[in-house]
């Protein structure tokens, strides 16, 4: 059975429902068009002409992005890298939820801005890539495809070029049977469009006004899918619903330049018996099939009535009957394949009309109220564990509807069987459902049952690529669900399989229903609460401590004994812990061992790592932490990492003082600086309002705090009244409108003219480009660490971002870095003195750099935190 299944959303878009949806779905099961747009990162679709394409021309509609954007920020908490990609793609769900097209991916990952096209190539091998987008585009099947981009230095940044660079040669290849032959049937697209650039003003072969008001959406396509954009909440692009005409342009290619067109799919016949004739099929059997198909649905179509469905009906259930003879694998068999057309054509009719059917299924789905729900009693299970399942089936009133059987498809050596209830009391409901028929499971997993991940982090980075395990799950957001419901269900006479994946449902007391997949979890897991620890060289004995968790996830009890593997460059090191043993009786249940870490004197710099691997009785000793990546607006995944910690040995030498920090967006700066020997305390609203300010020897403004802030810009006078008298504010970057926001004692600009791929930001985006200190003898580079130029070897992903453009005589640059070919950048570090403090504004990323453990970057954000005890 073909089915396709995305990640449940948390989103609920009511364009899908009820007679909405039934309408949408009546216009989309008449046409054939399809249509894939080519981006580099989530944010760079075209979100309004995806849901015209989607909701206003009811194609099969798709975005591509190269990337996860694992390589951005994040504005709403501390993820970055990989589970930041984890936030993004699913966001990029939420939204596709709500603009109605699909989503895929390639395995690259996202390394961070670039300005050149020749870096991305050097990053993200052409012939893995192409066939990646390859794999997509013959798996979609789009008649047309639209690149986001040109592939030219008018993109801007270096993924955008790329992304334009590499679509008109993945959509050549995916037609070419010699190449990629790995990655599916071969795919004849036959319209190629590069979208308009927001500075180009010329006039494009086609332009669509995706402003226009749908009347059985009450909306305009434009609105829906700002909406949707809405939902990119980790890089804060929340947007106005505008009403009114607005407009994408698309320039084709390999055509006639000066041709103006009214339609993207003008030229192509998108009608069902359309189909045989793009695919050369000469059948005459097939073709008087889709003419009745064709005569079926535009009958349901015009007889729809919103407030009686059921009586398209039997049109509906006929081209179901129409169906199966297309289908059968067999169907062909006795057909010419030479001359004519080939076995690749009749492969794509098949998979064209297994599409239409299920369109057709959700469509009598939706005639007839008819809904299945398949619930499990619990989000997570062990391999080994049973589970119960629950299949309710509801539909209004009398309908000519028979439940023939229902069969829960799991994964190979699992077992699932029907039980006559469930298993386990089923919980207080002050308001019982009350469905037509219920079918009770009972599911056991096997005993080497993977835990769930996104398939993409299963195994380590291939550099910037991901690797891929082998499968069908390539280029999909993530893999299906684990277990499925299938109904077999009889309506007017003819059997319909209906699928629903099985989910864990819960009430939230300030969200109301929640729904999430059910997810293999290992048995335990272990966890640290330190991933990095500094500490300073020193002629004397050294102590640290790291709390280890240990975590029951199984239903079972289970005890051990706590240990650790450090691997073979820790024998410096000496480690105990403060108990041996532990018992853990239910699920949920987690103990914690305190690991005290002693660090000689004299232990040479390095990095040492310790690897947490407590000993289950009867079981192989554990050694992964389970990371859960969890928000409102997205489902929670879960992926796995060792349990381990790195002790990063440093020259870092420290002048301890007391520490404001006004968190931003969300960052483990603090934590890096209680490790410098500082002691933190975030600042909250009443701090910034009414606190003692001066008791702090510096005051740490986060990434973004500008923008995510409020209380800090309403009481922006009082940091700068702080610095007036004798305070020390480090100022990390902002975005925005950050030149005109008060928080400056002088003039300054953020504006960057040089006309760099950057556009107007002004950053250093290598992070091996050249530092050049301008003031050697400035305290910031001498006390209480002599800063050189080996404090910036080591970096990560980028020297700076958001740096100053110019600014008044009053600063006094301190360091000068820019990328290669490019004028000099001075705006990164500077400092002025306000009164009797300094007020420093700094865009080094020192958010990526500390976390990271970089030694250099710790050395100077020592510095900086100790200047007011600098002479």
């Amino acid at each position: 059975t073909l089915c396709f299944f995305s990640v449940s959303a948390q989103v609920r878009p009511v364009n899908d429902y009820g007679a909405l949806g039934l309408g949408q779905l009546l216009k989309r099961l008449n046409t054939t068009a399809s249509v894939m747009m080519i981006g580099a990162h989530p944010d760079d679709e075209d979100s309004a002409l995806l849901a015209y394409l989607a909701r206003g021309e009811n194609a099969r509609t798709a975005y591509l992005s190269l990337t996860r954007g694992d390589g951005g920020q994040n504005i709403i908490g501390p993820e970055l890298f990989e589970s930041l990609g984890v936030i993004r793609t699913e966001e990029l769900l939420q939204a596709r939820r709500l603009d109605g097209a699909e989503q895929y991916f390639t395995r690259a990952f996202d390394y961070g801005f670039s300005k050149t096209l020749a870096e991305a190539k050097s990053k993200w091998p052409e012939d893995v890539i192409k066939c990646d987008v390859v794999r997509a585009i013959r798996l979609f099947r789009p008649r047309v495809v639209i690149s986001r981009f040109t592939g030219t230095p008018a993109d801007g940044h270096g993924h955008h070029q790329y992304a334009g660079y590499i679509s008109p040669i993945a959509v050549k290849a995916a037609a070419d049977p010699k190449q990629c032959t790995d990655a599916g049937t071969p795919w004849q697209v036959l319209k190629f469009y590069v979208e308009q650039s927001f500075s180009d003003t010329s006039q494009p072969t086609l332009k669509i006004n995706t402003g226009q008001y749908d009347p059985l959406l009450g909306r305009s396509y434009f609105e829906i899918a700002m909406e949707g954009r809405s939902m990119h909440r980790s890089q804060g692009e929340g947007r106005l619903e505008l009403h009114g005409d607005q407009f994408s342009g698309l320039n084709l290619m390999g055509g006639a330049k000066d041709k103006k067109e009214n339609k993207i799919f003008e030229g192509i016949d998108t009608s069902l018996t359309g189909l045989a004739e793009i695919l050369r099929i000469n059948d005459d059997e097939t073709n008087r099939d889709l003419r009745e198909m064709e005569r079926l649905i535009k009958d349901a179509d015009s007889s729809f009535q919103h407030g009686k469905p059921e009586v398209m009906l039997s049109d509906l259930v006929d081209v179901i009957k129409l169906l199966p003879p297309i289908l059968r694998s067999d169907a062909f068999a006795e057909l010419p394949i030479q001359p004519g057309p080939s076995v690749f054509e009749y492969k794509h009719l098949s998979r064209e009309l297994a599409a239409k059917r299920l369109q057709t299924i959700g469509a009598i789905k939706r005639a007839t109220g008819l809904q299945i729900d398949a619930l499990a009693n619990s989000e997570t299970v062990t391999s080994g564990e049973t589970f119960s399942v629950t299949c309710n089936i509801f539909y209004p009133g009398e309908t000519r509807i028979n439940v023939k059987e229902i069969t829960l498809h799991v994964p190979p050596g699992w077992k699932s069987l029907r039980t006559n209830g469930p298993n386990g009391p089923p919980g207080p409901l002050p308001r019982r459902e009350l469905p037509k028929e219920v079918w009770y499971f009972g599911v056991r997993g096997a005993e080497d049952a993977k835990p769930t991940q996104p398939y993409w982090l299963e195994e380590p980075r291939n550099g910037d690529l991901y690797r891929w395990p082998t499968g069908d799950n390539q280029t999909l957001p993530f893999q299906p669900p684990l277990v499925i419901a299938e109904a077999r269900i009889e309506i007017d006479g003819t059997e319909v399989t209906l699928s629903q994946p099985v989910q864990f449902r819960y009430a939230d007391p300030a969200r109301g229903e929640i729904r999430r997949e059910v997810n293999v979890v290992p048995a335990f897991s272990v966890g640290v609460d330190q991933k990095l620890l500094v500490v300073p060289l020193s002629d004397k004995d050294q102590t640290r401590t790291i709390t280890v968790g240990i975590l029951n996830n199984s239903s079972k009890p289970i005890e051990g004994v706590a240990g650790l593997g450090p691997d073979s460059s820790v024998r410096e090191l000496k480690i105990t812990a403060s108990s041996s043993i532990f018992r853990l009786k239910s699920k949920g249940e987690k103990e914690s061992i305190i690991d005290t870490i002693t660090i000689p004197a004299n232990t040479k710099a390095g990095s040492y790592h310790i690897l947490q691997t407590p000993l289950i009785l009867s079981e192989s000793p554990i050694d992964k932490t389970m990371n859960t990546v969890a928000y409102p607006h997205i489902q929670t995944h879960r992926f796995y990492t060792r349990a381990e910690t790195t002790v990063e040995v440093l020259d870092l030498k420290v002048a301890p003082g007391k520490v404001g920090y006004i968190m931003g967006s969300g960052d483990e700066v603090p934590d890096a600086i209680r490790q410098i020997g500082d002691t933190v305390t975030m600042l909250e609203e009443k701090d910034l309002a009414s606190g003692d300010l001066s008791k702090y020897d510096t005051i740490v403004v986060g990434i973004r705090a500008s923008e995510t802030r409020p209380d800090m810009m309403a009481n922006k006078q009082r940091l700068l009244d702080y610095v007036s008298n004798g305070g020390n504010l480090i100022m990390q970057y902002q975005r925005g409108n950050f030149a005109q926001s008060g928080l400056t004692p002088y003039p300054v600009t953020t504006e960057d003219k040089q006309g760099t791929t950057a556009g107007n930001v002004s950053r250093v985006v290598d992070e091996n480009a050249p530092v050049k200190i301008l003031e050697p003898t400035h305290p910031v580079f001498n006390f209480p660490n002599k800063i050189t130029n080996e404090d910036f070897k080591g970096w990560v992903q980028e020297r700076n971002a958001y740096n100053l453009v110019t600014f008044d005589p009053k600063y006094k640059p301190l360091l000068e870095s820019h990328d290669a070919g490019e004028q000099e950048n001075k705006g990164g570090l500077v400092i002025t003195k306000v009164g009797k403090g300094n007020w420093i504004y700094c865009s080094y990323s020192f958010f990526r750099q500390l976390p990271s453990g970089v030694p250099g970057a710790y050395r100077l954000f020592a510095n900086l935190l100790s200047l007011p005890k600098a002479r």
